[in-house]
């Protein structure tokens, strides 16, 4: 009887320890597929030699030009932190990324968040962008090329129901005079509504080391939360914007001051001799009008 007990106990433990286990393979799922591993993904980001900052554009209350620049000094400053230590990692290729977030994607819970998305979608959507722009910002060197800048997309829900929403996340790669798109940024995950025009995202960057001085394009893929593939992209073949951004790394935006020396002549001495003839020889005609 004890020996039923004991064995009905230990299956009653291995049923547990089943549960637990599962518990924590869907737990570690919904982690890998929460906005968490993007902000873990960018401390990496940081180690690339980037230091990146991302917000909502609500255009019924836009940022004052001073706040704009008060924050890309911030930024700067953040990032004259990373410039200053030599930690630049091996840089991720929009191949990576796309393998990455494809396994992601194939988790049990961001396939379960993907049937029951399909269970609620009523009408056919798909997504695009409606535009996308640039800013740059501090070329202290006055070279032509920056070290900060900025880029501002509105991506948008198309379909016949104007009330779609979509839970997003973007990707976001620099590509060096035609070479490969090299990631630096992962967005947090927000929120799209249908086609309005209040849910543009920005992302300012300063490149705080490893980039050379030369030009850069921009390329953005949009991802569904739950979908193994982005379901839109823009890049400089759609947008002149993202072509060919002068860009270098803060490490070598520098400004070299040149002490300049200015040799005078003492010339004082020259200038005595000269007043005293001059004054010598006043002094003789003044005595010779005298004498006559």
């Amino acid at each position: 009887m004890k020996h039923n007990t004991a064995k009905t106990a230990n299956v009653s433990t291995l049923n547990t320890q089943v549960k637990w286990g599962l518990s924590l393979c869907v737990a570690s799922a919904l982690w890998l597929s929460s906005p968490a591993v993007h902000g873990a993904e960018r401390l990496s980001e940081q180690a690339l030699g980037i230091y990146s900052q991302a917000r909502v554009i609500n255009l019924q209350t836009p940022e004052s030009e001073a706040d704009k620049l008060a924050r890309v000094d911030a930024l700067h400053e953040q990032a004259k932190l990373l410039s200053s230590a030599d930690n630049v990692t091996k840089k991720v290729t929009r191949e990576q990324v796309m393998a990455k977030n494809q396994k992601v994607a194939a988790t049990a819970a961001n396939q379960q968040q993907r049937a029951l998305a399909l269970q609620n979608q009523v009408v056919y959507y798909d997504f695009s962008f409606y535009a996308a722009d640039s800013r740059l910002y501090d070329d202290y060197d006055y070279d032509g090329f920056y070290q900060t800048f900025s880029v501002t997309f509105d991506a948008d829900i198309n379909s016949s129901s104007g009330d779609i929403q979509a839970d997003v996340f973007a990707e976001l790669y620099l590509s060096q005079d035609g070479g490969p798109w090299i990631h630096y940024y992962s967005t947090d995950v927000f929120t799209l509504n249908a086609d309005t025009s209040n849910d543009d995202y920005e992302v300012l960057t300063t490149l705080a080391n490893g980039y050379q001085t030369d030009h850069y394009d921009v390329l953005i893929d949009l991802y569904e939360l739950g979908y193994a593939d982005p379901v839109a992209t823009i890049s400089s073949d759609e947008s002149n914007a993202l072509y060919a951004l002068p860009l270098e790394s803060s490490d070598r935006d520098l400004v070299y001051v040149e002490e300049v020396y200015i040799e005078t002549e003492h010339s004082g001495g020259a200038l005595s001799w000269l007043s005293v003839g001059l004054l010598a020889g006043f002094a003789r005609l003044r005595q010779r009008s005298i004498n006559k």
